[in-house]
């Protein structure tokens, strides 16, 4: 199995938080589920996500693409420390 990138744990961390399967997610951002699961589990990596996917899922997360990809911004910061993650400013 490869190894998810920051993509991958954050979507897998949020659709968690969330109380969602990952085939719920996928009905919710209109993708397989097949697609969730690769990104998860590092067989797709986050640069490989097409702009379209992305968007889905975040909106079906309910979060911007900046919280997605795990960048540090005002209104993410809340997002980030509820999800354990330790930020690293740039």
């Amino acid at each position: 199995m490869a190894n998810p990138d920051i993509v991958g744990r954050r979507i897998r961390q949020l659709r968690k938080a969330r109380g969602l399967t990952q085939l719920q997610l996928a009905d919710l951002a209109g993708l397989p589920q097949s697609q969730i699961s690769q990104i998860e589990s590092g067989v797709r990596r986050g640069s490989a996500i097409q702009l379209e996917a992305a968007r889905s899922i975040a909106f079906a997360l309910n979060v911007s693409l900046d919280a997605l990809a795990g960048v540090p911004t005002d209104d993410t910061d809340a997002e980030m420390e509820s999800a354990g993650e330790v930020l690293v400013p740039a």
